[in-house]
This record gives C-alpha cells, sequence and structure tokens, in this order.
C-alpha cells in the first residue's frame, strides 16, 4: 500500500510540472494580449501609415486653409482695383479706342493710375499687380499699354517698387524704378490666358476672376501665377484687365506652413494626371526644407489614402487634392504636400523596430513574472511534497504549513505499516516454532508404521478355530 502510493505520487510530479508550464504559458500569453490589447487602445501601437496620413491631412488642411485665405484677399482686393481703375479711366476719358497712338493721353491715364496701384501692391497679399489697357501705342494686335508694379524683394513687405511694364518717365516721377527687364508694353503672347480673358469678360465680375496656370515672366527667370479680374464699364464695354500676381519668391517667404515635419514641401500646381513641380509654386515648413527637382512626378496611390511621386531620380510620398483658387477658373489647382520616400521607409522601420523592442519587452515581462510566480509558489510545493514523502522525511518542517496536516498522516500512516510488518514477522517466527514442519510430519508417519511391522512379527501364528481361552 504504501509502496503503491509513493509510486503514484512519484509518477504525478512529472504530470504537475508540464501543467505547470502549459498553465504558465497561458498566463504569459494573457498578459501579452492584454497589454498588447491596452496600447493598441491607448493608441501606442497605430500604423505608421496612418499616423503619417493623419499628419499629412493635418498638414495639408493647414495649407489648404493658407491658400484660401490668400486667393480671397487677392480676389477681394482685386474687384476693389478694378472698380478704381474703372473709375479712374472713365474719368479721363469715355471711348478708349481714342487712346490708340495717342502716347500723351495714354501718358495721363497711367500717371493717375500709378499711385494707387503701389498702394494696392503695398496692402494686398501679393508680389506685384497689374492694369492692362484694351489701348495700344503700336499696331501690334497683341501689344496692349498698361501698368505692371512689383516689388523690389518680394521676401521683404517694406521693400521698394519696381516698374515692370509702363512709361517708364511716369515711373521714376512716382519713385518707382524700372526693372532690368522693363517695357513699355504687353505682349499676350508672353502671357497665357489673357486673350481668352478679354473675350469671355462678363458681368458679375466677382464671378470672373480667374488665375493663370504658372508662367515664367518673359525675359525673367521669375515664376507667378496671376490673378486676372476684367474692367468693365457700365454698358458693358471690356477696357482690359487688371489683377495681383504671386510669385515664388513672395510665395514661399510669406507662406511657411506650421509643420513639426522637418523634410516637407507643399506645392500649389497645375491639376492633372501628374505631379508637374516645374507649373507649380512651392512653400516649406519655418524650420525644414525638401528638395523637389522640376519634372513631372507618376501618381500612384498607397494604402491609408497616401500617393506616391515617383521622378527619374527622386520619390516622394504624400497627400494631393484639388483647389479652386478663384470663383471663375475653369479648371482647379491642385494641392499637394508630400515627404521624400526615403523618410517613409524610415518611418516604417522605426515603427517595426518600435512594436518588436515592445513585444521582447512584454515577453520578458511576462516570463520574468511567471519564473517569480513558480519560484515563489509552485517550486516549494513540489519541494514539499517530495518532502512529506520521502521515506524519513519527518526531518524539518514543510515550507507551507497547510501541508503540516498530511505531512502528519503520512508519518502516522507510514509507522502503523511498519508496526504492522513488525508483528507479522514475529507471528510468523513464532507459527514455525509451533507447527511441525512437513518434512517432521512424514518422518514420523514412517517411524509408526515400522514399529507396528516389527511388533506384528512377534505375535504367535493362531488358528482358524474357536480360541479355547477366550
Amino acid at each position: 500500500m504504501s509502496g503503491f502510493s509513493f509510486s503514484k505520487l512519484k509518477q504525478a510530479k512529472p504530470s504537475m510540472r508540464r501543467r505547470l508550464f502549459l498553465y504558465m504559458g497561458a498566463l504569459a500569453a494573457l498578459l501579452l494580449v492584454t497589454l498588447f490589447a491596452v496600447l493598441l487602445l491607448l493608441g501606442q501601437l497605430k500604423s505608421p501609415r496612418e499616423e503619417l496620413a493623419k499628419s499629412l491631412t493635418f498638414r495639408m488642411e493647414a495649407f489648404q486653409s493658407d491658400m484660401e485665405s490668400l486667393w480671397r484677399n487677392v480676389s477681394v482686393m482685386g474687384l476693389h482695383l478694378s472698380e478704381d481703375m474703372t473709375a479712374i479711366l472713365e474719368k479721363q476719358t469715355t471711348d478708349l479706342s481714342k487712346l490708340d497712338g495717342d502716347a500723351d493721353a495714354v501718358e495721363r491715364l497711367e500717371d493717375a493710375m500709378l499711385e494707387p496701384l503701389c498702394q494696392y501692391v503695398r496692402q494686398a497679399d501679393c508680389s506685384g499687380a497689374f492694369v492692362m489697357l484694351n489701348t495700344s501705342l503700336v499696331s501690334n494686335t497683341e501689344s496692349f499699354s498698361g501698368l505692371y508694379v512689383q516689388r523690389s524683394n518680394a521676401a521683404h513687405t517694406t521693400s521698394g517698387l519696381l516698374l515692370y511694364r509702363g512709361m517708364a518717365d511716369i515711373g521714376r516721377q512716382h519713385g518707382v524704378m524700372p526693372h532690368r527687364k522693363w517695357a513699355q508694353e504687353f505682349d499676350l503672347s508672353e502671357f497665357p490666358g489673357f486673350v481668352e480673358h478679354l473675350k469671355t469678360a462678363s458681368v458679375p465680375i466677382e464671378r470672373d476672376c480667374r488665375t493663370t496656370s504658372l508662367l515664367t515672366l518673359p525675359d525673367t527667370s521669375e515664376r507667378a501665377i496671376l490673378l486676372t479680374v476684367p474692367m468693365l464699364g457700365g454698358d458693358g464695354t471690356v477696357y482690359g484687365l487688371c489683377g495681383f500676381a504671386v510669385n515664388q519668391t513672395y510665395f514661399s517667404s510669406h507662406h511657411v506652413q506650421p509643420s513639426g515635419i522637418n523634410h516637407l514641401a507643399c506645392i500649389l500646381s497645375d491639376s492633372a494626371a501628374g505631379l508637374d513641380v516645374s507649373k507649380g509654386l512651392l512653400t516649406y515648413p519655418a524650420d525644414g526644407f525638401c528638395f523637389v527637382p522640376d519634372e513631372l512626378l507618376t501618381k500612384k496611390n498607397l494604402r491609408e489614402g497616401l500617393t506616391a511621386f515617383t521622378g527619374t531620380e527622386l520619390s516622394f510620398v504624400g497627400l494631393s487634392q484639388p483647389f479652386m483658387a478663384a470663383s471663375g477658373d475653369i479648371e482647379p489647382h491642385a494641392l499637394t504636400v508630400l515627404i521624400p520616400k526615403r523618410d517613409y521607409g524610415r518611418l516604417l522601420l522605426k515603427s517595426k523596430l518600435e512594436i518588436g523592442g515592445l513585444l521582447m519587452l512584454l515577453v520578458f515581462f511576462g516570463g520574468v513574472c511567471c519564473l517569480f510566480y513558480t519560484r515563489r509558489y509552485f517550486r516549494p510545493i513540489l519541494e514539499d511534497i517530495d518532502h512529506v514523502t520521502e521515506i524519513g522525511g519527518d526531518e524539518g518542517q514543510p515550507f507551507f504549513e497547510e501541508l503540516l496536516p498530511l505531512s502528519a498522516k503520512l508519518r502516522v500512516h507510514e509507522q502503523t505499516i511498519t508496526d504492522l510488518e513488525t508483528e507479522k514477522q514475529d507471528l510468523q517466527g513464532q507459527m514455525e516454532q509451533v507447527e511441525p514442519t512437513p518434512s517432521a510430519w512424514r518422518k514420523n508417519e514412517r517411524t509408526k508404521s515400522t514399529r507396528k511391522s516389527i511388533m506384528c512379527s512377534f505375535l504367535p501364528i493362531k488358528s482358524w478355530g474357536p480360541n479355547p481361552g477366550l
């Protein structure tokens, strides 16, 4: 009985250890899953693409708000400029066609317009302003008289003004020096969209404000987008166009974007199948810069709403959406925010390393907890079971007091079995001494048979008749 019980306990030890290992593994897995779920709920394990898309969406919203403010300001100022220039023109003449070839009349008109035009340049959110009149001093059908005034240093709003188009003497009289690429009249072949706008100009003019595509000002490297507003008389006569210009220098200096992303580029460009950087205005964060080559970047949609922009050498990742700069635009422009693709790759790698490190930390933490739990609780239980079930293990006391009754019972049971075994051996010895053995019993029987045969041999032979002596 004792040997059978102890053998069962000994056979149960490996099973308990296996179960302990499985249960501890399940506990560790449950702990890891719980911590992982908590981190997900707290937003600590978000997808890097989702985070980047969210960040770029926020930059796009800020960029869009800034562009809406810019072109709303320019459009409103353009409407006032059109009204003021129309009033000055109608005060000078009732028939604009009479000014064709009349240099003196055009000089007086430009002299009256130049100072108000300079005031508009200083007040508006622009790099320059212009007035193009539907008259000419030459016979060229694409040549139109007018004024174009721009800042001498577009990066500073307090800088002086330069005369890009108009009569040079009029500019000098008002302290506006001629531009190094000055010309007296506009050549409409160099200003795309002007001819079409002159032909289609109509009332109300607030719905006929238009922006041009990005163009390079003639004989310069200066790129700008022009807002054009028609100048209409009370009878619908088209006197010309006026408006404002926003060039690259002014755009990047006065529309710096707030951003926590250093390598970020914000682009206002023509809307097309791809992103033509050569036909867009670029601006950057205050403390960052992202080089974008002047080339056509092809688009490819990615996950989380992101778009990949691929060039011949450099690639980018960002967002793009259409944008209506003016109410009369036939086609929208496009707003784009992007970062270099190598930064995008670093974000993905960083996220993977962070998740991997976090998982390793969780696994380590779970393993340490399980080992501590096992060492401080389950291992003493197994040692106590070995202690109370070992023969002669009555020395010392179990680690857990709950096992003391079991230890005492096992010791009493073991002593009882020992006493019974001793008594049994004593009884067997006594029985062997009292009862003969089988060999002695057979010897005794043989002795009795021999004696009987001897006695029979000494008896006299009697006859078969009646015994007279009886």
